[in-house]
């Protein structure tokens, strides 16, 4: 008999876990970068500029080196555990490897655990799901998924200085991942909100008179988002956020209707934000990235009622 056999929901799980762990590591880091580089920026442009006022951020990221590649084997290991997830739905057994030889030893009851067993290396994981379920993975997926592979090897098998690590590849890869390992499922700024204000409480289980998660989190992934956006090139910016950072952005009246919630809230707060609303060229209505909410044209005012 065998027990602890996993189940989609349990690698999906600890996934999530791994890839919102290494978004929060990261996206905080770039909001700090973007705040910093803004105020540059303002002192730049004043006619009281001097040398003196001006953050030094020409080592920053360099500095944030042991952190993004911390971060790039968390969204791998994530990826990898989405990926049995997917096999395990359709039969946890097709995890395990090697010849009947090396089967665990069972207790003295006759049990063994599925922990016990060998599970199949991770560079055969694709292969094995294509084999066995119902859907393809994308060559393009499988191509980037090779690619990160390589380079966290390099990372932790060697101490490689010339492999350039930034966060734009974080931020690139926990979507990408996403959109191909959740496909029908909400988009990825969204996915982080509700995994945000759900673990809000950070496994403190306050008072029914304190702040839900689903509003002091709100401004707190708009301050991620805005991070992540800023640390990317445009054309990754449009690529995964469908974000274009050449044009004019607007903030949500119906996000900054639900940060407003918060007691402690100020006006000044969505300064440090990037405008999360474009006009969608496509349809041409201007929708908010994160929410998704549509406007057929710009309220007047964020801050009043219809």
């Amino acid at each position: 008999m065998i027990i602890d056999i996993p189940t989609k929901e349990d690698f999906y799980s600890s996934a999530d876990d791994m890839v919102n762990e290494a978004w929060e590591k990261i996206s905080n880091l770039a909001h700090e970068y973007y705040k910093l580089d803004s105020t540059n920026q303002f002192y730049l442009s004043s006619e009281y500029f001097t040398d003196k006022v001006v953050y030094g951020l020409d080592q920053y990221w360099h500095h944030a080196r042991p952190k993004l590649i911390s971060a790039l084997t968390l969204v791998l290991q994530s990826v990898e555990f989405k990926l049995k997830g997917l096999i395990a739905d359709i039969s946890p057994y097709l995890l395990i490897t090697g010849s009947t030889k090396n089967i665990p030893k069972a207790d003295e009851n006759g049990i063994r655990s599925f922990t016990q067993f060998h599970s199949i290396d991770a560079q055969d994981l694709i292969k094995v799901y294509e084999v066995f379920g119902d859907k393809q993975i994308s060559p393009k997926f499988k191509k980037w998924y090779e690619d990160i592979r390589i380079l966290r090897n390099k990372f932790m098998h060697t101490v490689d200085k010339s492999s350039d690590i930034n966060p734009e590849i974080i931020f690139k890869g926990i979507v990408y991942a996403h959109n191909e390992l959740n496909q029908g499922g909400s988009n990825w700024i969204w996915h982080r909100y509700r995994y945000k204000a759900s673990h809000s409480g950070g496994g403190v289980d306050f008072n029914k008179d304190e702040i839900s998660g689903d509003i002091f989190e709100m401004l707190q992934v708009h301050y991620e988002l805005t991070g992540a956006i800023y640390s990317c090139s445009r054309e990754v910016a449009n690529e995964i956020f469908n974000y274009d950072k050449s044009v004019d952005s607007d903030h949500c009246k119906k996000c900054v209707s639900v940060m407003a919630e918060f007691e402690y809230f100020d006006s000044k707060d969505i300064d440090d934000c990037l405008g999360t609303v474009q006009k969608n060229k496509r349809s041409g209505v201007y929708q908010c990235i994160f929410c998704r909410n549509e406007y057929e044209k710009l309220p007047e005012s964020i801050w009043e009622d219809d």
